[in-house]
């Protein structure tokens, strides 16, 4: 799921009004905290997509307090929801801290609560500004795609972690799947797209082929959604084999790493895609990873 973040400064704003200050960082009550988010998700026009990515990031933090219970525990979310998803479920949890931290993260937020303190803070998975065994736990979603490098973040990931943390990781789509260009926060007008013809088309083959039936109220351009396809910083484009040996070199025990697998697609257009990457069909057909690993 492509976490599309809007209007930042609305939700701090928004966020400030909802609760009640008293000096800062923001003293709350966890309830209340969580309604502010109610709140807003209800007065914002994408509230189903909003809605959407937020059970998402609940599910993902349930799954890790299966593996390794969240209560008393400091937990670093990488790449986190600047709307406080994974925050809120994490101290729901009894987590005693949460950092959440990404690039879509452009005002550090605060937050006191009596179940638990939590921060939002802009930094980089490839250059993580804390000391070593710092975490008990890492959490990671939909983020791996975009990390440019993913060697190094894991690197990083590993030297904050302590002894017998865990890391799980969820993420899609890659960019050797069907929609591995990610044009899918765009809704519909990605279905113009074939499947894997980001794979098999130059720049200016996809520029032709969109230009013909861009519709004129196209969120963005031709120009700019070709540029994000194959030019732009915010994909990592790296395909499933070269992402599992980049996994397979992290020196951490990897306890599964388990494919999500794409819905039906073309076969016509599957079998071209098989030939121009020479992929196994069941690369190709894998959109995302789920990966669970441990430091001893």
């Amino acid at each position: 799921m492509f976490s599309t973040v809007t209007g930042k400064n609305l939700w701090a704003s928004t966020l400030s009004k909802l609760l009640s200050r008293k000096g800062s960082p923001i003293d709350a009550t966890l309830e209340a905290y969580i309604k502010s988010i109610n709140s807003y998700n209800a007065s914002q026009p994408n509230v189903e997509m909003l809605d959407a990515i937020r059970r998402y990031n609940h599910t993902i933090v349930d799954s890790l307090n299966t593996i390794q219970p969240l209560k008393g525990r400091r937990i670093l979310d990488i790449g986190a929801s600047p709307h406080g998803y994974a925050l809120e479920r994490c101290l729901t949890l009894g987590a005693a801290e949460y950092v959440g931290i990404g690039l879509d993260i452009h005002d550090e937020f605060d937050l006191v609560t009596t179940s638990g303190n939590a921060r939002l803070t802009y930094m980089n998975a490839e250059s993580l500004e804390f000391s070593d065994n710092e975490f008990e736990s890492i959490v990671t979603m939909s983020t791996f795609e975009h990390i440019g490098n993913v060697g190094k973040a894991l690197s990083e990931f590993r030297r904050v972690l302590k002894p017998g943390g865990c890391i799980l990781i969820s993420f899609e789509p890659l960019w050797t799947c069907s929609y591995g260009h990610h044009l899918h926060h765009l809704g519909e007008i990605s279905r113009l797209v074939p499947d894997w013809a980001h794979l098999m088309w130059s720049k200016t083959e996809m520029y032709e082929h969109l230009h013909s039936c861009w519709p004129d109220n196209a969120p963005i351009s031709v120009e700019d959604a070709c540029t994000w396809i194959y030019d732009g910083d915010a994909l990592n484009r790296k395909g499933i084999v070269e992402m599992r040996q980049i996994l397979s070199d992290c020196q951490m025990h990897i306890e599964w790493i388990i494919p999500m697998l794409d819905e039906s697609r073309s076969e016509e257009q599957l079998a071209l895609a098989r030939e121009k990457t020479g992929l196994s069909r069941e690369d190709l057909m894998t959109k995302g990873l789920s990966v669970l690993i441990y430091k001893h």
